[in-house]
């Protein structure tokens, strides 16, 4: 072979080398994971129903897209709303918070067993005027007497947050803060609890 016939043959097995290499590194592009994203949240959640403050405050800042879903009634203010139950699942960054509301009707729970049960082992008591909870394991309860002309006077609203297993202050303090704006809006705007104006407008007090 002739020195300019090796110099062509080179020059050849470079260009496919790096055509190969081209060819990996566009395969590799499309099927490397993608990095992760903002989560971002709706100014609004659970059917326009609370704001995302708390929510936001719960759910990391990158991963996977925001989403949510609800069953029963979550806003108040929509028309033709039904004096039921609700649910509300919001999903972001890889993790998921539950945002549950209902009304216990009779003697079947009371406050004086919402403070039996916010003094057990392994609970953080949560007091938000004269609204009581507690916090225990991945759950936060906050509860509200409901007197109104259709009770009996022995009706309490329920609003559980359900996000992950813990004993840090800090994370039960938002759950709490979420509870709390649920609270707030349910027992005033849809239950229509006589005396849920008076529940204080700030967070919950921890412990």
């Amino acid at each position: 072979m002739t020195e300019k016939a090796r110099r062509r043959f080179t020059m050849w097995i470079a260009v496919a080398i790096v055509g190969v290499l081209a060819v990996a590194g566009l395969v590799a592009w499309r099927f490397w994971p993608a990095g992760e994203s903002d989560v971002a949240v709706p100014a609004r959640v659970c059917d326009n129903a609370l704001p995302r403050s708390d929510v936001k405050a719960l759910l990391p800042a990158r991963g996977k897209p925001f989403s949510e879903w609800h069953t029963g009634v979550f806003n108040p203010d929509e028309p033709y709303v039904k004096k039921v139950p609700g649910t509300c699942k919001v999903y972001g960054g890889g993790q998921s918070v539950t945002i549950k509301h209902g009304l216990y009707s009779g003697a079947g729970y009371t406050m004086q067993d919402v403070a039996r049960d916010a003094h057990a082992s392994g609970a953080t008591e949560i007091t938000l005027g004269e609204a009581k909870g507690f916090h225990n394991g991945d759950t936060t309860s906050l509860f509200a007497a409901c007197p109104s002309e259709q009770s009996d006077g022995k009706t309490l609203v329920e609003v559980d947050v359900t996000y992950r297993k813990t004993t840090d202050q800090a994370v039960i303090r938002k759950m709490a803060s979420l509870a709390a704006d649920t609270l707030r809006l349910e027992a005033r705007k849809l239950w229509a609890c006589d005396g849920a104006n008076d529940l204080p407008n700030g967070r919950p007090l921890i412990g």
